[in-house]
């Protein structure tokens, strides 16, 4: 063998050795981290349970059921005395109000139109201190029909029956003079109409 190879095959021997006992340190001692980990471990029940909560409810209650101008006019007209409305009624039965209302402007009103149709027919041939009425001669009769002046005498709501009265003003011959006449309802229709008075004003 040559030198150079003996060289070679040393180096490579003292390497071998070097390297082996570099190996076997590293083996025989490994080096060894750690680290430190935190683990939760959680366990999740679920129970449904009904509990009573008190709740407060609020409830609105509406005070114009759209007829508000309709009872406060009536009160208005009336000087705030609307006996006649409510005189048979339990306090349980008060939101009859209205519909009576409603009726009693009814009655009103069927009686001024009985009284504009039917006048000049009542009034032919009535005699007022020696006067003879003629329906020819009748003229500006004024039936006062604004509520206040339309009065009902008698009224029953259930039966929807009422008596009213009416004015009517008029003139003869240059003589004015007013009369009054009732109208009957009977089921909510006219029933009758007659004349009660007649004088001059």
């Amino acid at each position: 063998m040559n030198t150079k190879t003996k060289a070679v095959v040393a180096a490579g021997l003292i390497a071998s050795a070097l390297l082996g006992a570099g190996l076997q340190d590293v083996l025989e001692q490994p080096e060894v981290e750690y680290e430190q980990v935190n683990v939760t471990m959680t366990e999740t029940i679920t129970e449904v349970v009904e509990v009573e909560v008190p709740v407060n409810v609020t409830e609105f209650v509406e005070v114009d059921n759209g007829n508000l101008d309709l009872v406060l006019e009536e009160l208005f007209d009336n000087d705030g005395s609307v006996e006649y409305l409510v005189e048979d009624l339990d306090d349980d039965e008060l939101d009859q109000i209205v519909g009576r209302i409603i009726f009693a402007n009814d009655v009103k009103a069927l009686a001024v139109a009985e009284a504009k149709s039917e006048i000049v027919d009542l009034l032919h041939k009535e005699n007022i201190n020696g006067t003879v009425l003629d329906e020819d001669d009748i003229e500006r009769v004024k039936v006062q029909d604004d509520d206040e002046e339309v009065i009902i005498s008698d009224i029953d709501y259930e039966d929807l029956d009422a008596e009213v009265l009416v004015e009517i003003k008029f003139e003869q011959d240059d003589v004015r003079y007013i009369a009054t006449v009732e109208v009957e309802i009977k089921d909510g229709k006219v029933d009758d109409i007659d004349l009660k008075s007649i004088s001059l004003r």
